[in-house]
């Protein structure tokens, strides 16, 4: 063993095989015909033999290149998650905005993939660090040597790019589709990102909704409530046919419509939520750096405006268009020494609501950002919730499945009591109540042979883009808005998505702005479904079934009832 791990032409191919490790899975998953898997092969073996054969000191070169290890223990730990993917930028954003405590949680839920990364990283670092004090050279011959098949396999597979088509794909496109270069791509797009998403307070500053809120008659108090949940998806809903019973309240719920055939514009919160909040085309997404969110409409109309989350800031466009209201609070502070995040359940923004509405007269418009059902699962509930057992996740796994859907189901039955008791708080209230509850995007829960897990996946799921979406009215608003009612219980039976939510909740507030588009609003007759589309990871929009989804994917669709 000794004479190995001292030799310096071993521990060259050593290096270059644990660089490889990645590689070698994305050559047996990824969705390539057998020259693109030749490629996903033979480039990175060339780019390595170049970057291990320029220095002497191979261990040096190891210990320079510490971030690119750093990158592979990252796309390990994704492979774990979700398959053939490679990072994502929206991964890459998601780790820059998601707290300390969410990060916790979640790798103390992945340990067979982290211990797999330490096995692969931790001797191979060790090594190099003892081959760099001992100055264990490679001699020149061999390096020499080393260049020519290098080059060749570097050309080669550049030259074979050309004529390899990966699935659901005109070309190879050689920076998104060959790791390493694919994920060092989406970092730098993701780096882009996140310089615009910090400019976006001088990018925006001038925008006006010119909105205007339409004269009705009327004696009550108007308040209008728009809902956002975090990983709700609609199959564990029994209100969607589910056959537990996870929505026991909202089922006897007078005034509450259902719309069956929802769909996600993405599978990422910050993106989801962007969009929620705002009018931005999903064709043109590009435009939100320019754009405010709705509740900057609704001030413009001459409403109070309540933003009160149970989220953790997080420089993002959802905290600039939430943070725009008029009252701001939020339930989750995060101690800056720790960066750990205190827990507190979604019901606790009740409370907050009653509060603001006694302390404030006149009309409102109130938005609550909720935690929902976001892993890890058992920590969104209270004791008396735990009604499917056992719900105690040690680590996430095929065989731990049971437990993962028993814990997932019972956020659901608390977002359900939640939401009830919103509704019931906002009856209190006698005024024209206008309520709309939808989820930024769904859950994969290792639900087929995939066995994928969590959302946020580069290639969404089924599972991750249908999501609930409800709304519920008051008798009052009822009374004063027959056509609407009418219009809502028409359009409830048709495709929507996301797209909706901003034009809906205008336009049942009687809102006025150049920016509403009633062809999307499901309170107005004139109301059409459009085709769905999907922001993908480098956010051009793109047909549900034009993306990369598989056989599982489209059963479920069309089990489901889902149109395009």
């Amino acid at each position: 063993m000794k004479a190995i791990t001292n030799n310096p032409i071993y521990l060259f191919w050593y290096y270059i095989f644990v660089n490889m490790a990645p590689s070698f899975y994305f050559a047996l998953t990824h969705p390539i015909d057998s020259i693109g898997k030749f490629i996903i092969i033979t480039f990175p073996l060339g780019l390595y033999m170049v970057l291990f054969s320029i220095v002497k000191n191979t261990g040096a070169s190891l210990l320079i290149a510490f971030p690119l290890l750093f990158l592979h223990a990252f796309q390990i730990v994704l492979f774990y998650l979700y398959g053939e993917d490679v990072i994502a930028v929206d991964m890459f954003l998601n780790v820059a905005s998601t707290n300390t405590s969410e990060i916790n949680e979640l790798l103390g839920s992945l340990l067979p993939s982290i211990a797999l990364v330490l096995i692969l990283y931790i001797p191979a670092l060790i090594l190099a660090i003892r081959q760099w004090r001992q100055k264990n050279y490679l001699n020149q011959s061999f390096r020499r040597k080393i260049i020519v098949p290098a080059s060749l396999f570097l050309i080669v597979a550049f030259l074979l790019s050309y004529s390899s088509i990966p699935k659901n794909s005109d070309t190879l496109v050689f920076q998104k589709e060959i790791y390493p270069i694919s994920a060092l791509n989406n970092l730098v797009f993701a780096f882009d990102k996140w310089d615009k998403v910090k400019h976006y307070p001088k990018t925006s500053k001038d925008f006006k909704f010119q909105a205007t809120r339409e004269q009705v008659d009327n004696t009550k108090r108007q308040i209008y409530v728009l809902i956002i949940g975090e990983t709700g998806r609609a199959d564990n809903w029994s209100l969607y046919g589910y056959e537990r019973e996870t929505n026991p309240q909202l089922q006897q719920q007078d005034n509450l419509v259902v719309f069956q055939d929802a769909l996600t514009q993405s599978n990422t919160t910050h993106k989801s939520v962007s969009m929620l909040l705002s009018d931005v085309n999903i064709e043109d997404y590009n435009s939100i750096y320019q754009r405010k969110g709705i509740i900057e409409a609704f001030k413009e109309a001459g409403f109070t405006t309540i933003s009160l989350s149970n989220q953790a800031e997080n420089a993002s466009f959802i905290e600039y268009f939430t943070k725009s209201a008029d009252i701001y609070k939020t339930l989750r502070t995060t101690n800056s020494k720790t960066g750990v995040t205190q827990n507190h359940y979604d019901a606790e923004l009740i409370a907050l609501m009653q509060e603001q509405i006694k302390e404030n007269a006149g009309d409102l418009f109130i938005l609550l950002h909720t935690y929902g059902s976001h892993f890890k699962y058992m920590e969104r509930y209270p004791e008396q919730f735990r009604k499917y057992t056992p719900d105690k996740i040690t680590n996430v796994s095929k065989s731990e499945r049971e437990r993962l859907v028993n814990a997932y189901d019972n956020t659901i039955l608390y977002t359900d009591y939640f939401l009830a008791q919103t509704i019931k708080a906002l009856t209190e209230t006698d005024s024209q109540v206008a309520l709309l509850y939808t989820s930024d995007h769904g859950e994969d829960l290792m639900d087929d042979g995939r066995n994928k897990f969590l959302h946020a996946s580069p290639t969404p799921t089924y599972y991750q883009l249908r999501v609930p979406f409800v709304m519920w009215f008051s008798d009052a608003y009822i009374a004063d808005h027959s056509q609407a009612i009418q219009a809502v219980n028409t359009n409830s039976k048709k495709p929507v998505s996301s797209s909706t939510v901003f034009h809906t909740v205008l336009n049942m507030a009687h809102v006025q702005t150049p920016y509403l588009n009633t062809e999307l609003s499901l309170i107005s007759k004139n109301f059409r479904p459009k085709p769905r589309l999907y922001l993908n990871d480098h956010d051009i929009a793109v047909p549900y079934r034009k993306m990369n989804l598989k056989r599982e994917d489209f059963d479920m669709f069309d089990k489901r009832g889902i149109k395009d």
